[in-house]
């Protein structure tokens, strides 16, 4: 008898971690499943669609720093390719008359902020503007690839400065 409920114990316990095993390992086989629950599926959500604003920021502000570091291009001829890129989009004539007085004035802002800063035209800096410019000239106006924005302590801190080891393990000194 002993035997028996040892037997019966152990063939549930197998049955057991088989069925949390079919669980977790992406199977067809699911505690829904087993209960006549159906697996849910849920998509994770779509990024924001890129809006004639975010263009226009992105297009007049590179124009302006590019401009800013010296780069040999037409700005005139710019505005003018990316404002018929607008049109062609179907932008009515409304928008398209707010989309010229943003693009001058994000231009005109950038301008005005770069000019103060005697390094704006860092090695960093001047890689990003020549990939945006680059890209804009082609006739690409969308927006760069946004960074991801600091979500911890795990997120890498770039820092100028190189670390101080001694400083880092012996706080008091």
């Amino acid at each position: 008898m002993r035997r028996t409920a040892g037997i019966v114990s152990r063939l549930a316990g197998v049955a057991m971690a088989l069925a949390l095993g079919a669980c977790s390992s992406g199977s067809a086989l699911t505690t829904g499943s087993f209960f006549g629950g159906e697996k849910e599926k849920t998509a994770a959500p779509a990024p924001a669609p890129e809006t004639m604003t975010d263009r226009v920021v992105h297009v007049g502000t590179t124009a302006a720093r590019a401009q800013r570091c010296g780069y040999v291009f037409d700005p005139a001829a710019l505005r003018q390719s990316y404002l018929a890129y607008e049109t062609q989009q179907g932008a009515a004539p409304e928008q398209l008359a707010k989309t010229e007085k943003s693009y001058d004035y994000t231009f005109a802002t950038v301008m005005k902020s770069a000019a103060s800063d005697a390094d704006y035209c860092a090695d960093g800096k001047t890689e990003l503007i020549k990939r945006d410019l680059t890209k804009v000239l082609a006739g690409d106006y969308s927006t760069s690839i946004r960074q991801q924005p600091n979500v911890g302590w795990w997120t890498p801190q770039h820092s100028e400065k190189p670390i101080d080891r001694e400083k880092l393990f012996n706080p008091m000194l």
